[in-house]
């Protein structure tokens, strides 16, 4: 989903992982992924490989990504790193950015990633004002309290302009998208499909691993 259109086809929930069957096929740069340059730096030693999913909670297409990307994360080498990046194009993404950094700083996040984006999806909950966000973190047995102060700290503010300027120097204009070693975004509206989008991140960790 991109920053202007915010609806649209769903693609490829239903396709083969990108690790699984499927004939091997070359890769372009410029039709299959854009690459970057300058290189944006990891932070990585080298011989290790970082692959960013750049998202929005309240992006479709990245909830009917997850469960490939699930099954995906568990056929990576060890050399290879998989983070998460929310992108924030306007005030809502930005809300909602806070609260995977809030997530994460206070140590929840494994209990409200999943579970925040079926609450949008998969129970149609309207979670695009901080208190129906609070309400759900109660419900999900975290203190809110603690939680509402995680997602005003000057550290989250901070985490969110550090993830715009990456999602700049990613040249990323729409979500998900996937970038690899800092040296290439690839998105499933390029590829056509999730699993094809992962299928050419594939490619690149094995081209950039040479």
């Amino acid at each position: 989903m991109n920053r202007r259109h915010f609806i649209g086809t769903l693609l490829g929930g239903s396709a083969l992982l990108a690790s699984g069957a499927g004939l091997a096929r070359d890769y372009t740069a410029g039709i299959d992924y854009r690459e970057l340059f300058p290189r944006v730096d990891t932070g990585l030693p080298d011989g290790r490989i970082q692959v960013v999913e750049v998202f929005w909670y309240g992006c479709p297409h990245c909830y009917q990504l997850q469960p490939l990307l699930r099954d995906w994360k568990t056929t990576l080498p060890e050399h290879v790193d998989l983070q998460h990046l929310p992108a924030a194009f306007n005030d809502l993404w930005a809300l909602h950015a806070r609260v995977f950094f809030a997530a994460q700083t206070l140590g929840v996040l494994e209990e409200i990633h999943q579970p925040f984006f079926e609450a949008i999806h998969g129970q149609g909950r309207n979670l695009r004002s901080e208190s129906a966000i609070l309400r759900f973190v109660d419900q999900r047995g975290i203190d809110a309290d603690a939680f509402r102060e995680a997602m005003r700290s000057p550290d989250t503010g901070a985490a969110l302009q550090d993830a715009g300027l990456r999602v700049q120097a990613y040249q990323v204009e729409g979500t998900p998208s996937m970038v690899v070693d800092g040296r290439a975004m690839v998105s499933s509206g390029m590829s056509g499909s999730h699993s094809e989008m992962l299928r050419v991140v594939d490619h690149l960790i094995g081209e950039f691993s040479a």
